[in-house]
């Protein structure tokens, strides 16, 4: 008899448990959406590392994203007054690459922006004659 009482409830709340871990989910989807988040990030372009196709770069990442979900609307832009700037992103996957080149005295700053998948992605912020000149690179999302 008691086992066919307790078998009911079990039932029971295991039930309201996902109900319940539901709405949740969607409270927290729903306001996680609607953020956004802007980060300025300062630093010195080029460096040693002969990238090939990309300029100067350092040995290590300027930045590093890591995204747990997709961001649909995400843009990584370098800006600076001298030199001529690159952006080389890494990642997600192994073997992803993306180079995008500058002019910084013609105001045409390297961009990167769109739908960036979930994964780690490194940020290398160069200069296409291996000079170091300061800049700021602004990463701006919209959840």
């Amino acid at each position: 008899m008691i086992f066919k009482l307790i078998t009911p409830l079990k039932h029971i709340c295991f039930f309201s448990t996902i109900v319940i871990t539901f709405f949740i989910s969607q409270i927290s989807l729903n306001s996680f959406a609607q953020t956004s988040s802007n980060q300025e990030i300062k630093g010195v372009t080029g460096g040693s590392k002969n990238s090939g196709d990309c300029g100067y770069i350092a040995s290590q990442p300027n930045y590093v994203i890591n995204l747990s979900q997709q961001n649909y609307s995400m843009s990584v832009t370098v800006e600076t007054t001298q030199g001529k700037p690159t952006l080389l992103v890494l990642g997600p996957g192994e073997g992803d690459r993306y180079c995008i080149l500058g002019e910084s005295i013609k105001g045409k700053y390297p961009q990167m922006g769109g739908v960036w998948a979930p994964g780690k992605y490194l940020i290398y912020v160069g200069d296409s004659q291996g000079n170091q000149n300061p800049f700021t690179l602004k990463i701006s999302s919209k959840k």
